[in-house]
């Protein structure tokens, strides 16, 4: 698979970070070879290496054009907080599968807190949407609770709960932005599910109980489908 890297403009000259560096590294990019690079804004770079280092990397531009624009209708996830290796899968495949924006929250249950771990959740989604290609990286925001996470949102939320109606007796429309709010691994407290109520429509993927990863990929798969995300 053709490598794509992320990097910033400053002027006509590319910058890379010292991830990307390593990036370059791994893929034994050499000095002078032409590579393409994404700035995470839709826009994709022909670029000339110029310099490779360990904290820096350097590069001349030599031609840019638009790949991606932004949607006119969003696919959301509200994932909330919880153990690292199970968020960074969900937030994986958020990216994946078409997820416009990505919201990690902590909730009332939670026991990780990522609020002031951005940098560490920017990465993932950098290094997911290199992996498939996106160019337009999703957006991402981070809350201290599921309340100020969604009090503003204007798509339609959909909170995934056993007790919500079977998800073949939701009516999903390609032409609606849509807001998925998955709890944590420890599920809701009362008070949030008494909020979410007033809020959203609750929604059940099925008999099963899945675990939280699951039922956000899950749930993704079939709004992206709809929606012509993927």
């Amino acid at each position: 698979m053709p490598n794509i890297f992320f990097g910033r403009t400053k002027g006509g000259v590319m910058e890379f970070d010292e991830h990307e560096s390593e990036h370059l590294k791994v893929v034994r990019a050499e000095e002078g070879q032409k590579i393409e690079v994404t700035d995470g804004n839709g826009i994709i770079y022909k670029v000339i290496l110029r310099s490779i280092g360990k904290k820096k990397s350097y590069g001349d531009i030599i031609e840019a054009h638009r790949a991606e624009v932004p949607p006119k209708n969003l696919l959301k996830v509200y994932i909330g907080s919880s153990s690292w290796e199970r968020l960074k899968l969900a937030v994986e495949k958020a990216v994946e599968l078409g997820a416009d924006e990505i919201i990690v929250y902590k909730g009332e249950k939670s026991k990780r807190d990522y609020t002031k771990k951005r940098k560490k959740l920017e990465i993932v989604i950098r290094d997911s949407s290199k992996q498939c290609r996106r160019i337009l990286f999703p957006r991402l925001r981070i809350s201290s609770s599921v309340r100020n996470a969604v009090d503003y949102e204007n798509a339609e939320l959909l909170t995934l709960d056993q007790d919500g109606i079977r998800i073949e007796e939701l009516k999903i429309s390609a032409d609606k932005s849509y807001a998925i709010v998955v709890g944590p691994e420890s599920g809701f407290s009362d008070t949030e599910r008494e909020f979410l109520k007033g809020k959203s429509s609750f929604v059940s993927l099925g008999k099963r109980i899945l675990r939280f990863e699951t039922a956000a990929i899950a749930m993704i798969s079939i709004l992206a489908f709809t929606m012509k995300k993927l």
